[in-house]
Parts: structure tokens; sequence; C-alpha cells
């Protein structure tokens, strides 16, 4: 397993690093790699030279440090030399840990299984700062602003750590390293009984799953986006290990920012296999070429009590007024919902009906 690790000045990363180190874990960092290469690499110090004027590292930390702009331009300038040595460690195996202050900005994080972020509270930074580097108060928060933002971190990391002085809780760490994730992504317009013994199945399986509305320009949904979320989190409120979100884009994308290896699909029949088949070849590959991480489906085979459950098949329930039968597919707690969704709609299409018959009736304005 690779693991990822970065965080700001004064985050203590480093500190999780050799705690990690601790566990038999072996520690690549890549400040520490930059530092050799710097000192030793002839091809490096000059293009360092030609581009900031200088190979010292004092001085291009305080020409960094102060400019976004420049620090970005070393991290190009640096990154084929550092990324060659990386991986020359990366190849011998193992558990590794890979210590990288610009981990998302320099792309190492596409050669990790997961990544964590260390955060710490900005005053707690600066005085760790101001007893480590002997610097002053104004050189770190020049430092500081240089660097990504916690929401970055938050965003882009699949595990967040806290670090404001109590220590590390290595045992936590490892154990959602070890997380097994799950996405199960569909449309949902309306959740059923159907979809709701897949989750249920899945949770039992997973640590963590991710239920997400997903956008599918195939389909017009009855149920706007805000409804769908609403009614999951209501058939899901009971199960801690479940979260509900949306999102627009592919679902390899969202199972990479979720640090998720699997996917959850349910399946009824001989059409559902194929299709569905089709879809984890698909998602396999865009995870594998345009995300480089594994995706696979798990298949989950409908009870027989599910076996003709389909959301078409309840709106037309409930377009039909049939909504004693309709009941029977959806879970009680989400019936009124779309209930009431559809009560409106046919109490429209009446009225529409109404004021068409009032029309052709009516008699005509000489």
């Amino acid at each position: 397993m690779i693991i990822g690790i970065t965080g700001g000045s004064g985050s203590g990363k480093s500190t999780l690093s050799r705690e990690l180190a601790k566990r038999g874990f072996t520690v690549i960092d890549a400040d520490k790699e930059y530092h050799h290469l710097q000192e030793n690499d002839l091809e490096l110090r000059q293009e360092l030279i030609d581009n900031f004027g200088t190979a010292e590292r004092a001085q291009l930390r305080n020409i960094v440090f102060a400019d976004k702009e420049k620090a970005s331009l070393l991290r190009e300038v640096t990154y084929k030399h550092i990324t060659k040595a990386i991986d020359k460690k990366l190849a011998l195996g193992g558990d590794i840990v890979l210590d990288a202050s610009g981990l998302f900005e320099s792309g190492y994080d596409a050669k990790c299984d997961k990544t964590i972020a260390v955060l710490a509270n900005r005053e707690v930074r600066i005085n760790r700062l101001l007893l480590r580097d002997g610097l002053t108060r104004q050189a770190i928060l020049s430092r500081l602003q240089a660097q990504p933002s916690d929401e970055f971190y938050t965003k882009s990391a699949d595990i967040i750590v806290n670090n404001n002085g109590n220590g590390f809780n290595i045992d936590s760490i490892l154990g959602k390293l070890n997380q097994k994730i799950a996405i199960y992504g569909g449309t949902f317009s309306p959740p059923t009984l159907g979809h709701l013994d897949v989750i249920k199945r899945a949770v039992a399986l997973y640590d963590k799953l991710y239920v997400v509305v997903l956008k599918n320009p195939t389909k017009d949904p009855i149920f706007t986006e805000e409804e769908r979320l609403n009614m999951l989190k209501k058939i899901t409120e009971d199960l801690p290990n479940v979260e509900v979100e949306r999102y627009d884009g592919l679902l390899a994308e969202y199972a990479k920012e979720k640090g998720a290896n699997f996917s959850v699909r349910g399946l009824r029949d001989q059409f559902d296999l194929k299709s569905e088949h089709e879809m984890y070849q698909l998602n396999a590959q865009i995870a594998k070429e345009e995300f480089e991480f594994s995706l696979d489906t798990n298949f989950s085979p409908t009870t027989l009590e599910n076996f003709y459950t389909s959301s078409s098949m309840v709106r037309e329930l409930f377009k039909s007024g049939s909504y004693k039968v309709a009941s029977k597919y959806v879970d009680a707690r989400i019936y009124d919902d779309i209930f009431n969704k559809y009560r409106a709609i046919n109490l429209e299409k009446n009225n529409a009906q109404s004021s068409a018959a009032i029309s052709r009736i009516a008699p005509q304005t000489p």
C-alpha cells in the first residue's frame, strides 16, 4: 500500500510519517529527495539558476513561500527530477508513506492508494514554526499565505487528520486506511424497496457506502434532485455508515474522490445483467485509464420480493392512482412524499383537461 501524506507548514505531517514508520512503513520524504537532488544534480541546479537566479535552498525558500506562482514554477522545474528518484523507491514495493507537501499540486497523489491531509489550527501552526524555524511571525504568515487552504486539502484528500496538540491515534488512522468503501449510484426517481434492499446488503459488506444521485442525460426525472436526496436520506437514516450525496460527473471520478474501489449494482434479470456488465466494463476502463485506480463492481441479485420492483413501475402506479398497490413497493417513510407529488401532478393534469373541455363547449363569440 502507498499512502500519500501532505499538509501545510507546521501541520505535523512529518510527525505522522515518523509514527507510521514505527508501524513498519517505509517513508519516502519528497522534500529530502528534493534537497539531495538540489545539491547533487547538476542539471537541476542549472535549471533552478536559469529560472530563479539561484539554486541555494534558503534563497529559493524565501522566493517561493511568498509567491504562489513562483512556487508552482518550482514544482514544474523539479517534478521530473524528483519523480524519477521517487519512482525508483516506489518500485521496491511494500507499505510506503510518500510524504510530500505538494502531493496534489504535483500529481503525486495518482501514485497513492490513499491520501491523508494533516490539518491544524492557524495559531497552532504559527507557534510550532516560531519554535522550530526561528522565523518572525510576519515571515511565517507570508509562508502560510502562499500555501493551499484547509478547504483545498479537505476536498482533495481521502482522510483528514486534525493535529492540534493531542497526538495521533495511529490505530484509528490505520483503520480508516483499510476501510472498504463502495458507491451506489443511480437516478432513484423515486427510491424503491428494491433500492433499499441493495443498500442494506451493501452495508453488511462495506465499511462505508456512498449512495449518490447521478445525473442521467437520457432520463427526465419526475422528482427534483433535492426531492430524491431527501427521500434517500429518510430511508437510510438508521444506517450509520451510509452517506447520501449528489454528483454531476462520471461515476469513476466520484469513486476516486471518495477513495472507493467498489461500485454496487442491483440485478433483476438477464437484461439487467447485460446492460450492467457493459457499464461495469466501461467504468473499470475509465477508472484505470483516466484516473489511474481500480474500480470493481459488486452485483447484488434481487430478492424474490423485489423481483418486479422498479422506479418506472412505481411511477406508473402512482400516476394511475393505484396508491394502495404502489405502497407495497416503497418505504413507508417516503410514501407521503411520492403520493403528494403525484397528487399535485394529477390535480394539475385534471385541471388542464377540465379547462380544455370547457373551452370546447363554450359558446363562440360572434
